[in-house]
């Protein structure tokens, strides 16, 4: 009893300690953008990508860009080092569409280019925020194409205990649960790559998994655990179309309970289509840099 007793007031200890060096560690509370314009230079179509839980929108964008077709434009959100603000996301992917279609004129036509909306796991919630004030705003683009990829549609989708996630929100770590961190993810598993995957980029990315900072874990942990879900048929408003890209084997994920997830997702788009990747394994839960060829042509042809 004395020894888990110990052991408790230690864990307190490290907590408290960790939490008031937090307030001074990966302080940042600006996302900030990563675009990839048009090679043609004029942009028929833009993509708004939002990465997953603590992965690299940096590195996002890297990967999925020699995928694009000539007439894409893309901007990926790279998430702040403390926090998940979408009103200033919102606002700066706005006036980053602005410029992109100022900057080539829009569509061969003179028309605006048609905007396609891309969230991975926790990045689908984001999505969805983010169409909220799109639509305030008057959907200046027009209805979207939403491509969601693996994407709780509410907290309990995620394989994780909820007061776990919501601990963020007042634990919001420090410099010594970040090297903690950091040793742990050197132990997840690591997803099969595709043939012409960039190596360099793969092992940037896990580099910059381990440094990611437990600000950025736990307090995109508390968002998760905040989401109030969705609701019935809110994004028939917004999407033309609504696509949930899944795994072969689905209930394989070690995150995310696919299964009700789709369910979620179709009860606020009742004509949501679900898009199996034939030649990704459910257990690599979001191989994005990894994988990202076959991801790309799914979400273009979405």
């Amino acid at each position: 009893m004395i020894g888990w007793a110990v052991l408790g007031g230690a864990l307190l200890a490290f907590i408290i300690v960790d939490t008031v060096a937090g307030r001074w560690h990966r302080s940042g509370t600006v996302a900030r953008l990563h675009v990839t314009p048009a090679r043609s230079g004029t942009p028929g179509q833009v993509l708004v990508a939002f990465p997953g839980y603590t992965m690299s929108g940096e590195l996002l964008g890297a990967a999925f860009a020699p995928h694009l077709s000539e007439h894409d434009a893309m901007v990926v959100v790279e998430y702040a080092q403390r926090g998940v603000d979408v009103d200033a996301i919102y606002a700066a992917v706005l006036a980053e569409l602005v410029r992109l279609a100022g900057s080539g004129g829009g569509t061969a036509t003179g028309t605006p280019p048609a905007l396609r909306v891309f969230g991975g796991s926790m990045g689908g919630m984001c999505a969805k925020h983010f169409l909220d004030r799109y639509h305030r705003d008057g959907a200046p683009y027009g209805k979207v194409v939403l491509v969601v990829d693996t994407s709780p549609s509410r907290v309990a989708d995620v394989r994780r205990p909820r007061w776990l996630m919501a601990l963020g929100r007042w634990y919001l770590g420090g410099p010594a649960g970040s090297a903690v961190w950091a040793l742990a993810s050197r132990l997840e598993p690591r997803p099969v790559a595709e043939p012409d995957a960039d190596p360099v980029l793969i092992a940037a990315f896990r580099r910059a998994t381990a440094r990611v900072g437990l600000p950025a874990i736990a307090s995109q942990a508390a968002y998760i655990a905040g989401f109030p879900g969705l609701s019935a048929g809110e994004l028939v408003r917004v999407a033309e179309r609504v696509v949930y890209l899944h795994a072969t084997d689905p209930h394989r994920d070690p995150v995310i309970r696919v299964g009700p997830a789709i369910d979620g997702w179709r009860y606020a788009f009742p004509g949501l289509a679900a898009r199996c990747i034939d030649e990704r394994h459910g257990r690599w839960h979001l191989p994005l840099i990894e994988r990202p060829a076959e991801t790309v042509r799914a979400i273009l042809a979405s």
